[in-house]
């Protein structure tokens, strides 16, 4: 199968055309995370979000960035440097089109810190940028060290990269929510689900995140997104809407039309009010006419 591409910097767009994450994917954030297979590090190719490679050019993992410039990137208790959580995950095992064994975690590394780099890395559009210090580099182990895409399906998969702040104190270890400790160590990969570990651990909104396409048979380097039709809902040349996407807009459509219909029947309600005020007023007035008209007859 030749694999479809277009030209560099295009990508889908669902309604998410700023977005860093995939069309129809939570969590999601439209800040995004430059990262790179390339060994590079003085002059390194970033690969565009969306980027399809081959297999083999993504067996070893990623080198992740960020800007100098990033709010997140300060220091919150005095000297300590911030420290973040990556976290990886295929949302279309075994395929885009029978996602039963999804999300596959792919990586989950606490601890990560910025190198100490004083030179910053020129990165797109003319941005500096420090590098995260790899797993090897941390003191602390993975949870579920870096296993590369390995896509059974011809039809490519969504590899999508996520950087978090870890909660609580920057030297504490990070524990795994209850409900998630079977992928401690990473013997255990299938079934997870990245939303609801990102509720349940606290970790709040992505502070940046990206994502690329691996397929069984895809070739490229990251420069060029996927153009064909067999991809996840909103990538390439795929336009269908999710019925996950459907009913939550429809859920939204009605909770907004039953905000507008309990506004009109309130707004209603004050007018039919003040109606009846205002007649009230009227009868009282009127009465009040009648009594001094009375009053005056007698008078004279």
């Amino acid at each position: 199968m030749q694999t479809k591409l277009l030209s560099l910097g295009l990508l889908a767009t669902a309604g998410t055309t700023l977005a860093q994450t995939p069309p129809y994917f939570e969590p999601s954030t439209d800040v995004n995370l430059p990262a790179t297979f390339d060994a590079n590090t003085t002059s390194p190719d970033f690969f565009t979000v969306g980027g399809v490679f081959s297999i083999n050019a993504t067996q070893e993992e990623p080198q992740l960035y960020v800007t100098t410039n990033a709010t997140y990137v300060t220091h919150t208790n005095g000297s300590q440097p911030p420290t973040f959580i990556i976290l990886m995950v295929d949302p279309d095992a075994p395929s885009p089109q029978n996602t039963s064994f999804s999300q596959i975690l792919h990586w989950l590394q606490p601890g990560v810190r910025l190198s100490r780099s004083v030179e910053p890395t020129p990165g797109p559009n003319n941005t500096a940028l420090v590098s995260m210090l790899s797993e090897a580099d941390t003191d602390t182990p993975a949870i579920a060290p870096y296993i590369p895409p390995a896509p059974p399906s011809v039809a490519p998969h969504r590899y999508i990269i996520m950087l978090f702040r870890q909660p609580g104190d920057a030297d504490g270890d990070f524990e795994l929510p209850d409900g998630f400790e079977q992928y401690k160590g990473g013997e255990e990969r299938t079934g997870f689900d990245a939303e609801e570990f990102v509720k349940a651990a606290g970790l709040g909104e992505p502070l940046a995140a990206t994502y690329f396409l691996v397929g069984k048979e895809t070739s490229g380097n990251g420069s060029a997104t996927y153009e064909g039709d067999d991809a996840a809902a909103g990538i390439g040349g795929n336009t269908t809407v999710p019925a996950s996407a459907t009913a939550s807009a429809s859920a939204s459509a009605a909770g907004a039309s039953g905000s507008a219909g309990a506004s009109a029947t309130a707004s209603g309600g004050a007018a039919a009010a003040s109606e009846t005020s205002g007649a009230e007023r009227v009868v009282g007035v009127a009465a009040l006419s009648a009594v001094a008209a009375g009053f005056v007859a007698l008078v004279l």
